[in-house]
């Protein structure tokens, strides 16, 4: 009996370190898939953001082209643009939309203008734009949305007074007088709101955001971009191709014809089982 039970436990003990190290070979295999798993999805998130960042490249760049003229004057001011979205707490996106609106309406569209319409927007705690197309109503002759900034209007035959932190200021009731009193409050009251604010931990992430969208678009136009371009014309070609032959009945045609020789094939196998079968009872 005792015999018996030093059996059971030796052929239990083995069994168990056996199993022990299947499971550690299985437990390491596990480990390495999920590695894989996990590389593949990094990749597909690295190549997710640099087609992205090209998409949102030739997105900004068209409005720039078609606001400037060319293509030149456009990569000039998107160089400018980049710089100021890293300097300040506005991102790129901010910056290109703040210019190519300003540019529609025939307003200033110059760095300085961003800059001062950034420093009022930042020190009251707006977005670039919605200080910009305050400015943009204003000089129409819209004042509704100065209030959103603390400035109040009031309006006299061909002149404007706007009161801002008390001090009242009137000036001719047109675009260029209207756009330099605004430009002088973020120049003055409100010089350096943005320098103020990119030394938040909002600002910082935000220089951070811009800094890590221009190493990506660098990627991108390094030759990415192209590649991704070509790819996607080859796909786009064939599956067009395949549009035209299923709309023509062609690809129809070919796969009726498919249908009949895999129809065929099996028929003739299944009659040759069917002989086999017979032959062979035949001989039973």
């Amino acid at each position: 009996m005792a015999d018996i039970a030093s059996l059971i436990i030796r052929v239990t003990t083995n069994g168990v370190d056996r199993a022990s190290t299947d499971l550690g070979k299985l437990g390491k295999a596990a480990l390495a898939a999920g590695a894989a798993i996990g590389g593949l999805e990094a990749a597909r998130n690295v190549f997710d953001t640099l087609v992205s960042s090209q998409r949102n490249f030739d997105k900004l760049n068209s409005g720039l082209i078609t606001m400037t003229g060319s293509t030149e004057n456009a990569a000039k001011a998107f160089q400018v643009l980049q710089q100021f979205a890293k300097e300040t707490p506005y991102g790129l996106n901010q910056a290109v939309e703040g210019f190519t609106k300003l540019v529609a309406l025939g307003l200033n569209p110059s760095k300085e203008a961003l800059i001062s319409y950034g420093n009022t927007a930042a020190a009251l705690g707006k977005d670039l734009n919605q200080m910009i197309e305050a400015v943009a109503d204003a000089a129409t002759g819209e004042f509704e949305r100065l209030k959103e900034f603390g400035i109040k209007a009031s309006q006299q035959g061909d002149k404007v007074s706007f009161t801002f932190q008390g001090v009242t200021t009137t000036v001719k009731k047109n675009s260029e007088e209207i756009q330099k009193y605004l430009l002088n409050i973020g120049n003055t009251n409100f010089a350096g709101a943005m320098e103020t604010r990119s030394k938040t931990l909002d600002g910082a992430l935000s220089s951070l955001q811009d800094t890590v969208d221009g190493l990506f678009l660098a990627i991108a136009q390094s030759g990415f971009g192209d590649i991704i371009y070509e790819q996607a014309q080859r796909a786009e070609d064939a599956i067009q191709s395949l549009t035209d032959a299923i709309a023509s009945g062609e690809i129809i045609g070919t796969l009726k014809d498919w249908a009949n020789t895999f129809d065929d094939s099996f028929r003739f196998i299944s009659d040759a089982l069917n002989d086999l079968t017979t032959h062979t009872n035949a001989k039973s």
